[in-house]
């Protein structure tokens, strides 16, 4: 997409040149800001997620299953990667979140729910 814009800019096509910076320059403040605003908190009776506009409260009693290391997954996802665990409240309802560590997070709530199945 770069050398699109060096490429109108040689040529001087100022108009195309200028969509496609302006395309660019959209696409990674979008990039930016899922990666700045995605983040898991723990609080006292939920799981908050948040990621760009998203958000989901999930509280620890609701928490069926999780499966730790998932990479395929067609859902509803609020990561920044592509590995990650799906987690699985309510009755039929999937989150994918990709923490950090994620042995580390599926404990913590392991010791905020002991029923939570890990898969």
């Amino acid at each position: 997409m770069l050398a699109a814009v060096l490429y109108n800019i040689y040529f001087q096509n100022w108009a195309d040149a200028t969509i496609l910076f302006c395309v660019l320059f959209f696409q990674q403040l979008l990039i930016f800001g899922l990666i700045k605003t995605t983040n898991y908190t723990f609080e006292e009776n939920t799981l908050y997620c948040r990621s760009l506009i998203f958000k989901r409260r999930l509280p620890y009693s609701s928490i069926r299953k999780i499966e730790q290391n998932t990479s395929l997954y067609a859902g509803l996802k609020m990561s920044t990667s592509f590995r990650g665990i799906v987690i699985h409240y309510n009755k039929y309802d999937e989150l994918f979140i990709s923490p950090v560590e994620n042995d580390r997070f599926v404990a913590l709530l392991k010791s905020r729910n002991s029923e939570i199945v890990i898969a």
